[in-house]
């Protein structure tokens, strides 16, 4: 029985802003019967709630590297997948782990245009109204959720430690390109949809990508579609 789960290929989730492995839940559903599906989590939340949230980029791609190096076993294929901050972070962590001889055989990053587009003015620091403002207008927060203070108060410091990493100036994209195959996607409705093909950039491997109903949250409900390109792409992989 272990043998058999040995030989599955590995699926790497990563959260987006304020997320947690829970987050996929409906993602890893689709999967686990055919991969082992990792979803690393950045301290503060889901399983490591009790430690402290990350304010440094750098910190966070070098704390998920240590999770991936940790569990992944090299005998079989994996893929990453990022939505928003997961695909931010995705990016420099295929570069990484191609310098260690060990890279994807693809990279699926959703919500996100790539690198040196998105010049959003920073919200981290907005009072607390504004804040929770403007992740509603990104979808991540409910009607229903805003309605409660309690849980604003709840989700107030990973949400502002997660947007802080990224809006922090000293965490620019370093001038990289990465040999992975890239498959993009956004909602039709995110601001930056129409830069999605920005993503050609950044790759010396195929590049494919998709722009889909819905806003920056689109994933919700589309998880059954974003497993089945996920089950594409590793299972055109492994044929090669």
């Amino acid at each position: 029985m272990n043998r058999t789960i040995a030989s599955k290929p590995q699926i790497f989730l990563l959260h987006y802003a304020g997320g947690d492995r829970n987050s996929f839940r409906p993602l890893i559903e689709e999967l686990k019967s055919q991969f082992q599906i990792e979803a690393p989590e950045l301290p503060g939340r889901g399983d490591r709630m009790s430690d402290s949230p990350l304010k440094d980029k750098k910190e966070a791609i070098a704390d998920i590297l240590e999770q991936i190096k940790r569990i992944r076993q090299k005998e079989v294929p994996y893929l990453i997948y990022g939505h928003s901050m997961g695909a931010i972070l995705g990016f420099e962590i295929c570069h990484a782990m191609e310098k260690e001889s060990d890279a994807p055989v693809h990279f699926v990053a959703t919500g996100y245009p790539g690198p040196g587009i998105k010049d959003t003015p920073p919200i981290a620091h907005l009072p607390k109204a504004d804040f929770f403002a403007e992740v509603r207008k990104l979808g991540g927060i409910s009607d229903e959720v805003m309605q409660y203070e309690e849980l604003l108060d709840f989700f107030e410091p990973v949400l502002r430690g997660d947007f802080g990493l990224l809006e922090n100036k000293s965490n620019q994209t370093p001038d990289i390109k990465i040999q992975t195959p890239v498959y993009a996607i956004m909602g039709k409705s995110e601001k930056y949809a129409l830069n999605i093909r920005n993503w050609a950039n950044y790759t010396e491997g195929t590049f494919e990508c998709q722009i889909v109903n819905g806003n920056h949250f689109f994933i919700n409900q589309n998880f059954n579609y974003l497993s089945q390109i996920i089950k594409n792409l590793m299972n055109a992989a492994m044929a090669k």
